[in-house]
């Protein structure tokens, strides 16, 4: 810029042309510094997919495939050169890739299996959750793959085609302990969804308690349990499995949500007036932590309102004593959540 300034005192012309060469190695130098960023992104993806126990060759697979799809590297684009581009082209960040892979050691025959049986059950259990795959592609599929077996039993429990999918099932529990075992907790939370269905609350809490005792650590088999014990008018015991989920991740938002339901299922289904109350407090609390976390600030401040309101109420009950410790986690609440709603980074 200084000499843009400089040159204008001699050349308007020349001023220009400094000033426009110095844009363009700012924004050249701003673009190398976007390619230099993803290629770190790049070989830290590599590793930290290798940790997780995913094929580190995956990575190259992805970008040949990419630098098919890509319009950069169509024939009318072939004379953009690299250096102007704010990425690399994909047939570079292919070769880079690829001898990155090289030096992780190659997956064992069995490795290469069980990615490729998990890669068969989540491809169809998105496919038929998406409304994607329709009965005749199921069934066909379902031929030789165990993950369209699971998806075509999902989806004749969705049909309310219950003999159609409880045959499927049968077939599904006369493999060898071991294909069973390669289809969990999948095939659980399927059967669970099936009974669950049937109106079978009882015996979808059975099947998906077996599991999470075996999966503790399984986030979707607990919400899948809590809604199940909810449903079956175990709220107290939805709250347990919950709670933790919240703790570890405060913005669990299906988390919260759950939580609401089982606090207004207790709410109408129990026989005590006084848990009755403090359980559509708490509906209104877990309602307000939804909305917050959904960027809903005027909501969730007027469900907390709300629960402030019913709270004061039991003031000048029996249930004061209890009220008191509820009605400060609830002012803390509203102030936390007004903090939240003016906070302008």
């Amino acid at each position: 810029m200084l000499a843009a300034i400089a040159a204008s005192a001699v050349d308007g012309d020349a001023a220009a042309a400094v000033m426009m060469g110095s844009q363009t190695a700012s924004m050249n130098s701003s673009m190398a510094f976007s390619r230099s960023n993803e290629r770190e992104a790049d070989r830290v993806g590599m590793q930290i997919m290798t940790q997780a126990g995913y094929d580190p060759r995956a990575m190259p697979r992805f970008f040949a495939t990419m630098n098919q799809q890509s319009q950069l590297n169509q024939v009318e684009n072939q004379f953009l050169p690299s250096f102007v581009r704010s990425h690399p082209l994909s047939n570079e960040r292919l070769s880079e890739s690829q001898s990155r892979a090289q030096q992780y050691p190659a997956l064992s025959l069995s490795q290469q299996q069980r990615h490729q049986a998990l890669f068969d059950l989540l491809y169809w259990r998105v496919q038929v959750t998406g409304k994607h795959a329709s009965e005749v592609t199921l069934t066909t599929a379902a031929k030789n793959s165990l993950g369209a077996k699971l998806a075509l039993m999902h989806w004749y429990g969705e049909q309310q085609r219950f003999t159609d999918a409880n045959k499927v099932l049968a077939e599904i529990n006369a493999l060898s302990s071991t294909q069973r075992q390669s289809l969990e907790p999948l095939l659980s939370i399927t059967h669970s969804q099936l009974l669950s269905e049937q109106g079978k609350m009882q015996q979808t809490v059975d099947v998906l308690e077996s599991q999470q005792r075996l999966y503790p650590e399984r986030r979707d088999l607990r919400l899948y349990l809590a809604e199940a014990l909810t449903n079956s008018n175990q709220p107290i015991k939805a709250q347990a499995l919950l709670k933790p989920l919240t703790e570890q991740q405060p913005s669990d938002r299906y988390a919260w949500q759950s939580l609401q339901l089982a606090n207004e299922k207790l709410a109408k289904t129990t026989t005590s007036p006084q848990l009755a109350n403090i359980a559509t407090i708490n509906a209104l609390r877990y309602r307000s932590y939804d909305q917050l976390w959904n960027g809903r600030y005027e909501s969730a401040l007027t469900s907390l309102t709300q629960a402030k309101q019913l709270t004061e109420n039991l003031q000048t009950t029996e249930q004061a004593n209890s009220a008191r410790p509820l009605l400060a986690n609830i002012n803390a609440e509203l102030k936390a959540i007004k903090t939240a709603k003016d906070f302008k980074p």
